[in-house]
């Protein structure tokens, strides 16, 4: 792919990614374009449909969480907490909690394969991580990864806007109670 097709196919990427964060159900994809200054037939030549656009999110976002995982870890025995927490929030800079919701389908295992691989290569460094937090006494040892990953999925999710408007800060509040479970663990015994 010549050098100008490839900046404007990522700039269309980056441009969908943001907007997808926001809304990914309702945005037009004359939008991405408009925002990514690309005309739509440049749009739909790179990705022939919204699908494959969200994918290419999708592998976005598991290659910014890798290097993101890759430098805390290199990082993490200096500043443990300073660590743990700039990897919490970055996740949730990215955008984890409206993205995967968007791209992620019902069955995981309909993934494309290179968006697969990057996710499982995304967990393995994950399960690193939160062994070292575990080991830092950050989180309590009974917490899985896949606790941890759904759970800041979920408290990440963009709030509806009454609710920012009740409490603007709600995403951070939740974040920080989430973490204090994970140092905790479960109070009582789960009935799931």
């Amino acid at each position: 792919m010549r050098a100008d097709a490839l900046e404007r196919r990522n700039r269309i990427i980056d441009t969908a990614c943001e907007l997808f964060r926001l809304n990914p159900e309702t945005v037009p994809l004359e939008i991405i374009a408009e925002k990514a200054d690309v005309g739509i037939a440049t749009l739909y030549r790179n990705f022939p449909d919204r699908g494959s656009l969200l994918h290419a999110c999708g592998a976005r976002l598991f290659v910014r969480a890798i290097e993101l995982q890759h430098s805390v870890l290199e990082n993490f025995d200096d500043d443990p907490g300073g660590q743990w927490l700039r990897y919490v929030d970055s996740l949730v800079d990215m955008g984890l909690g409206s993205l995967v919701a968007a791209f992620a389908p019902d069955d995981l295992t309909l993934l494309p394969p290179d968006v697969m691989d990057l996710r499982q290569r995304t967990s393995k460094l994950g399960d690193t991580i939160l062994a070292e937090a575990k080991r830092h006494g950050l989180v309590e040892a009974s917490i899985r990864h896949d606790t941890f990953i759904i759970g800041l999925l979920t408290v990440s999710r963009p709030p509806v806007p009454g609710v920012l408007s009740l409490e603007p800060n709600i995403t951070a509040n939740l974040v920080e109670i989430f973490l204090s479970g994970l140092r905790n663990g479960t109070l009582r015994p789960l009935r799931y």
